[in-house]
């Protein structure tokens, strides 16, 4: 019995135990405040939780990009005790090491090293590494680290390490500071091949070369590669960004212009102005398949010629191609050409034509780089593939899409897209801007010159600014003076070339009190260049300029031969337009320059069975 009761009290106790849990005072007097403890840690981490969900990831700050370092920051920090502890007297890029697998580095270095504004690898590029090396034109000092002191070229990314992203941008810095003369070429552009068709009309190639062709050759030239930080004019001195002091008795500015670029600061973006500018364009037209050329002057339409192997959509705000130069006539003929139409059609001289214009308005301007300079440059796709050129008339850019923009709707994605004024979106690799030039006329100490609108210093017939003993030749320059009725300036090699001649002239004669005159050459406007392989030469009022639509238009078109315009005012030749090899410049030039009366030749002026150059000759 007693171990059935024992059992029995076991078993109770078990139960109330297992019912009533035994709590210590301990326990009792701190419940409530464990429990309300444990509830705010609990709605404090579901509040946390809910923040990380509705939050981004926290970023390292080390890899954070998304802060803009002013370039004024970044040009103080190479200036600073900090850069030289990071770099002493190194380039940035010289102590960088790439990682890669295996024995070989990759010939291209990544694509980029930021993403969505975060630095998503281990071993940054040297700019990329370091968030205040901003590559911008007017960091001077960055920019010089990445160009060879030996030939003023480009180091390259196997070189420097650079991810390809701020290679570009690096090329864009380094363009926009060679165009704003922030960094100077060791080179020089030589003017070679001279041919004289007569008195005024002269053909040539333009080169680049360095410098020590030049010293070599005159040996009282001294050629600075420098800056020019300031320029004194009370003192008659300069001051270069090295901190040389250079004294002078006459000052020629020739600092040229620059291309008035659709949009800055876009890699995509490209102006063509300079060698330089060519041989960008053409690396990138290597992963290129389709194009978009702004404008309509020369250099816009040698571009839409030469390319092949890649679709090319041209921009103009003209009813024709080539308006700066040509009217609807010889655009029309150009057609075949820029069509890529071959024809086997026998080629027979037209009937003369004689007509009075309806319109004679013409524009002014254009980027000025060397005659034929596409002859240098293969501007060819190695890649047999057709080409299509589509012509966008009457209408501009009204502005730049980048891709982000674009709907993801799209089927075929491209890096850029332009938006005309017609409504037209088109997508693109590459947007060439050829819409014509701005002067460099922004030198420091140089305020107080007079400008003409268009930007550039005014000269007068000396070629002498407002400013005594400053002259200014070239793109940089506006002509000021009463001008000849034949000429009229467009910012062209042609011209540069001959004001550069002049203005030595000038300065010389002015220096040791010389009397002289101004040079013929500006009596009569001339150019020479070429169109879709066509040698063009432009003589006069060749568009009839000035004319108020008051002359008459005589015409002799050969069919993928020739082109020959002559605009006569009573009777007298005014201007000219010879497309082909017509072989009447020297002819052409002498009737404008002597204003012969020619009302007798009648239709026997154009005549192809009558050699009229012997006749006049």
């Amino acid at each position: 019995m007693s171990f059935v009761r024992l059992t029995l009290q076991a078993i109770g106790n078990a139960g109330r135990t297992g019912l009533h849990r035994v709590i210590s005072a301990r326990g009792i007097s701190q419940s409530f405040v464990r429990r309300e403890q444990q509830e705010a840690q609990l709605e404090d981490n579901v509040s946390e939780e809910g923040a990380e969900v509705d939050s981004e990831p926290k970023v390292d700050p080390r890899s954070d990009r998304s802060k803009v370092i002013p370039v004024e920051t970044s040009i103080s920090y190479l200036e600073s005790e900090a850069y030289k502890l990071a770099y002493g007297d190194d380039p940035v890029w010289k102590h960088y090491r790439r990682n890669f697998k295996g024995q070989f580095a990759p010939a291209r270095t990544r694509k980029t090293c930021i993403r969505n504004k975060v630095i998503t690898t281990s071993n940054p590029c040297p700019i990329c590494r370091d968030e205040y090396l901003v590559l911008d034109h007017r960091n001077t000092k960055l920019l010089n680290q990445f160009i060879s002191p030996y030939n003023g070229e480009l180091l390259q990314t196997n070189k420097t390490g650079l991810c390809r992203k701020q290679h570009e941008n690096l090329e864009v810095a380094i363009y926009r500071a060679k165009e704003y003369g922030t960094i100077t070429s060791p080179f020089i552009k030589a003017v070679t091949n001279v041919v004289t068709f007569g008195k005024t009309l002269t053909q040539f190639d333009v080169e680049e070369r360095s410098t020590n062709s030049l010293t070599e050759r005159h040996s009282s030239i001294n050629v600075i590669n420098d800056v020019v930080a300031e320029v004194d004019k009370n003192k008659k001195t300069i001051k270069t960004e090295s901190g040389n002091i250079i004294s002078y008795k006459k000052l020629c500015i020739c600092t040229g212009a620059r291309p008035k670029l659709i949009c800055e600061n876009n890699v995509r973006v490209i102006g063509i102005r300079d060698t330089e500018s060519v041989e960008k364009f053409m690396e990138k037209l290597k992963e290129a398949k389709r194009i978009v050329v702004v404008g309509n002057g020369g250099i816009a339409t040698e571009l839409v010629h030469e390319i092949s192997g890649v679709d090319v959509v041209w921009v103009i705000k003209d009813k024709h191609i080539s308006a700066t130069f040509v009217d609807p006539g010889a655009a029309e003929f150009f057609q075949e050409k820029l069509l890529k139409k071959d024809s086997d059609t026998e080629s027979k001289p037209v009937k003369r034509m004689k007509y009075t214009i309806t319109s004679g308005k013409s524009e002014k301007g254009g980027p000025a780089l060397g005659p034929d300079w596409h002859n240098n440059f293969k501007l060819k796709d190695s890649r047999a593939l057709p080409s299509s050129i589509q012509v966008e008339y009457e209408c501009e850019v009204h502005k730049i899409i980048n891709q982000s923009e674009i709907s993801q709707n799209e089927t075929e994605k491209w890096p850029i897209y332009v938006e005309l004024t017609n409504g037209k979106i088109i997508g693109c690799n590459i947007v060439v801007s050829a819409t014509g030039v701005i002067p460099n006329s922004n030198m420091v100490g140089l305020e107080s010159l007079k400008k003409a609108t268009d930007g550039g210093y005014i000269v007068d017939w000396k070629l002498e600014t407002s400013e005594k003993d400053i002259f200014a030749a070239g793109d940089v320059c506006t002509a000021g003076w009463d001008i000849a009725w034949h000429w009229f300036q467009m910012r062209l090699w042609t011209q540069a070339h001959q004001m550069g001649c002049y203005a030595a002239k000038s300065m010389v004669s002015t220096l040791i009190d010389e009397e002289f005159l101004q040079d013929f050459c500006f009596e009569l406007f001339t150019h020479v260049t070429k169109f879709f392989g066509y040698k063009v030469v432009l003589l006069g009022l060749y568009n009839g300029q000035k004319l108020d639509k008051d002359y008459e238009i005589m015409l002799r078109v050969t069919k993928g031969h020739e082109y020959v315009k002559l605009i006569l005012s009573d009777g007298k030749l005014q201007g000219a337009v010879l497309i082909g090899n017509t072989d009447l410049e020297e002819m052409c030039e002498n009737l404008i320059l002597n204003q012969l009366d020619l009302s007798t030749y009648g239709d026997d002026l154009l005549n192809p069975d009558i050699d009229i150059e012997d006749y006049f000759d």
